[in-house]
């Protein structure tokens, strides 16, 4: 599994979310502190114009790293409330520009259109599912895996937030039973999930330039300094 030119399921790969567009310095940063893949939350930047989001992407491509685009939803963590019509328009306009698109399996109004788009353009979609409340039971889990899948994910991104390590365990044998896919646990209990998933199989792991965008998330410093002492990365 590629997303752009870097190749997923073998060594640990770190997405950096960019969460201010405009902080060239952290973009610059992110390349030299060695992310392999940028994620753009669009829901965080300011604002959603078509003319700044073209702006921003231009000048994040000078790193040469493949893109991910995000417009998380509010309901998953999304810190900014766009309608559907807005979150589609937007999603259409930039799959041409990126390497991949993340999109929440509960999007159900624009998730159709989302992945037929990206499979037109030859892009990868990640289909996700975020639970800030707990960790649901294996069987919900395997179907909500399921699920995505039927819905055309190349990619499944499960996070969820573990309050003890039942949860921690039951999302590692999750990742066990299933390829192509992200396993994340979200909190204080989870922070090791970052380090340890990845080098169990989870294809990504998110890591923080300036501001953390999720429960638990480390910086990029952090996380490759980890991965190369566990790893040698």
């Amino acid at each position: 599994m590629n997303i752009g030119n870097v190749r997923l399921g073998g060594i640990p790969r770190i997405a950096a979310v960019i969460v201010d567009g405009e902080d060239k310095k952290a973009i610059s940063a992110a390349k030299m502190d060695g992310a392999d893949i940028l994620e753009l939350r669009l829901d965080c930047f300011k604002n959603q114009r078509q003319t700044y989001i073209n702006r921003i992407i231009k000048n994040v491509k000078k790193t040469k790293l493949p893109l991910i685009a995000t417009i998380r939803s509010r309901k998953e963590g999304g810190k900014t409330a766009i309608g559907n019509i807005e979150r589609l328009k937007l999603f259409e306009s930039i799959i041409p520009l990126v390497a991949a698109v993340d999109i929440e399996l509960s999007s159900k109004n624009i998730l159709k259109d989302v992945v037929n788009k990206t499979r037109r353009l030859n892009k990868k979609t990640i289909i996700s599912y975020h639970n800030f409340k707990n960790t649901p039971d294996q069987k919900k889990l395997n179907a909500i895996v399921n699920n995505c899948r039927d819905a055309g994910g190349d990619i499944v991104k499960i996070a969820t937030l573990a309050r003890d390590k039942k949860d921690v365990k039951r999302l590692a044998a999750l990742m066990a039973q299933h390829d192509n896919i992200i396993a994340i646990a979200m909190g204080k209990l989870g922070t090791a999930t970052r380090i340890l998933f990845p080098i169990l199989g989870s294809l990504l792991t998110y890591s923080s330039v300036t501001k953390s965008s999720a429960p638990g998330q480390l910086s990029l410093k952090d996380t490759k300094m980890f991965l190369k002492k566990l790893k040698g990365v």
